[in-house]
């Protein structure tokens, strides 16, 4: 048993979505059907809230500051609430399969600002959507099809992107969403993204979760005290030079939300301090306030299940050695 209690960085922790397990619940629900996933996913849930400690500690800490911040929630941070944040981390598995099998129906989906999609698709501009843990941001499999073929290219951290790519082929999903591994970026990275922005292409990339190498990190407020939020959404826009939005899915009164909202027209971070890091703590504060709002909105649906606000020493705020570095 090791006493070391430093936090481990996110990308230490166990994956538990296996691509096998996945595989078996699709199964499940082609043959049975939703309440044969529920009846499968209650256990499974249940092992790993009484079984991950880590994780349930940070379940119980995330609703402890949002009951805090956000008074008129009345959630609550016990036992009770973090298991129903658990079973809501479940649901978002069946979502996950519902969207790769192209079974939503876009009735459901409340999309407000669909017109400045679609304003970007007739231009034939591609952009840049930093979204987040929230919610499923597979629900945008619902509009992949919309007015002819979005291109979305989904930047990982996981080693796993090419098999989860193999698995949304075999769910008969959409073959216009991508994910692509990106735990460091190169210049040929960057040349491969700057060819799909300029062929009208999308890039989504999460903006609250820090990256796997490297520390380039900035902390800031959210729900109350500083945590670490990654650079690489505003230092890759500012290499890309195109518009920013912020995209956040997920379920909400019955159906699904699909929140789009503009965040820049282009970026351009400055090579030189202090101008350079304070651009950065703004533009990451600007998008912390907006997760606050979405945490608000659905508060057992941000699934960030690790010590956040306890970011490893060696990656959070440990830019200054590496600011006049590209891009």
């Amino acid at each position: 048993m090791t006493t070391d209690n430093t936090p481990r960085h996110w990308a230490a922790l166990e994956e538990t979505s296996l691509i096998w397990g996945i595989k078996t619940l699709v199964w499940i629900y082609r043959i049975f059907g939703r309440w044969a996933f529920r009846l499968i996913l209650m256990p499974v849930v249940s092992f790993y809230f009484f079984t991950g400690s880590v994780a349930r500690d940070a379940s119980r800490d995330y609703l402890r500051r949002l009951t805090h911040y956000f008074p008129d929630l009345r959630l609550g941070c016990g036992w009770w609430q973090s298991y129903r944040h658990f079973l809501s981390f479940g649901e978002t598995l069946l979502d996950k399969i519902i969207a790769w099998m192209g079974h939503i129906d876009p009735n459901q989906v409340d999309f407000p600002n669909r017109p400045l999609l679609l304003e970007l698709l007739a231009q034939k501009r591609g952009a840049m959507l930093v979204s987040g843990h929230i919610g499923n941001l597979e629900i945008c499999q619902a509009i992949a099809n919309l007015r002819g073929h979005i291109h979305l290219n989904i930047l990982v951290h996981t080693r796993h992107a090419e098999k989860f790519n193999r698995l949304l082929g075999s769910t008969g999903g959409s073959a216009t969403i991508n994910l692509i591994q990106v735990t460091e970026l190169n210049p040929a990275i960057a040349i491969d993204l700057q060819e799909k922005i300029e062929r009208g292409e999308f890039l989504v990339m999460v903006g609250d979760r820090i990256p796997v190498q490297g520390g380039r990190t900035v902390s800031v407020p959210f729900l109350g005290a500083d945590a670490a939020f990654p650079q690489g959404p505003y230092l890759l826009a500012s290499l890309l030079r195109c518009p920013v939005f912020t995209f956040f899915c997920y379920s909400h009164q019955g159906g699904y939300r699909i929140d789009l909202q503009p965040f820049a027209d282009t970026i351009r971070i400055p090579r030189a301090e202090p101008q350079r890091g304070q651009m950065l703590k703004t533009l990451a504060q600007r998008y912390a306030e907006q997760l606050e709002t979405h945490c608000h909105t659905a508060p057992l649906q941000w699934f960030n299940f690790y010590p956040y606000w306890q970011a490893p020493a060696k990656t959070a705020d440990n830019n200054q050695k590496r600011e006049n570095d590209s891009p």
